[in-house]
């Protein structure tokens, strides 16, 4: 558990200044046109503890786009939906050196559920009768998740997306080809984009960080809502897959399990301690915040959070 408050948050705020150095490096996610809208400047931070004490710093209300984070829901809904077996049956659970949407990793299926066409294949096996139903199924979890309940479709992000996604509708059709799903790509495709379009902010990002640190129950409510085995899962891909091709360097420097988003935002979970949230829009060349990234890595020393140190 974590020390006084005080203690707390004069480490973060100590770790916020120390960071604003990078607040100039690194480029919006331009190749989404709504992304290259925001503020580059914005950021903000959330740490919510496994007995729901919440830390928030910045601009901790606005909203941003969930993107890639959202591919840990997809892996959720797959996982209530289909046992484990199932799944990895279509999916990879290995880190990859490629680009999260090469094509490359794909030989008999996607070499993890963090890549793009890994998220495409966890997508595809979400029950439901149509995308809207299936949509709806995993917004209304991301609400009880996060305790964020205006979360929503952001259709200015979905629409820029979806009139740009060439490469990301190649992948679904790859996918269809190899038989990894018997559903109209297009379908598939388009319930990946709107995951990816979903409304967050970084205190729902650290809610839901905190549900899986907290072993899958809610913080307060003792609501469980995931297994002990899907917690299992989740956190461990996060740690190694997480950050795009970068994973294994980050897990080395930070140590925290962790799932990013070309918004700019950053999920982390510190088992049995807490979740945390990120948003800094500027990314590296791999899709990572990255003012976040330099921030956790401080967290993982001053607080103790790296995963491999007790």
């Amino acid at each position: 558990m974590l020390e006084k408050r005080d203690y707390v948050d004069k480490i973060i705020k100590k770790a916020i200044k120390q960071t604003e150095k990078y607040k100039d490096i690194g480029e919006l996610a331009s190749y989404i046109p709504e992304l290259a809208n925001v503020n580059p400047d914005s950021f903000a931070f959330c740490l919510v503890t496994v007995d729901g004490e919440v830390f928030s710093y910045g601009e901790s209300e606005k909203i941003f786009s969930i993107q890639s984070i959202s591919k840990i829901l997809s892996l959720i809904m797959a996982l209530h939906d289909n046992d484990p077996i199932s799944v990895f049956d279509k999916v990879g659970s290995e880190p990859t050196s490629y680009e999260f949407n090469s094509l490359v990793p794909i030989t008999d299926k996607a070499t993890n559920p963090f890549i793009n066409a890994g998220a495409m294949t966890t997508a595809s096996m979400v029950k439901g009768a149509n995308v809207d139903e299936k949509f709806e199924r995993i917004l209304a979890y991301y609400k009880k998740l996060s305790s964020f309940e205006d979360a929503y479709l952001i259709k200015d992000i979905y629409e820029s997306e979806m009139e740009t996604t060439d490469r990301n509708r190649a992948i679904a059709y790859y996918l269809k080809s190899k038989d990894i799903f018997s559903d109209n790509p297009n379908d598939v495709l388009d319930l990946y984009i709107r995951n990816c379009s979903i409304a967050t902010n970084v205190c729902a990002l650290a809610k839901t960080g905190a549900v899986l640190a907290n072993k899958g129950y809610k913080p307060k409510t003792k609501e469980k809502l995931l297994s002990k085995k899907e917690v299992q899962i989740i956190v461990s891909q996060m740690a190694t897959c997480g950050m795009y091709e970068n994973s294994g360097r980050y897990l080395m420097e930070v140590g925290i399990p962790s799932k990013s988003g070309v918004s700019g935002g950053i999920l982390g979970v510190v088992p049995g301690v807490c979740g945390l949230g990120v948003y800094c829009p500027r990314i590296d060349k791999s899709g990572n915040s990255v003012r976040g990234i330099e921030l956790f890595k401080i967290l993982a020393k001053d607080l103790g959070f790296t995963i491999f140190i007790n």
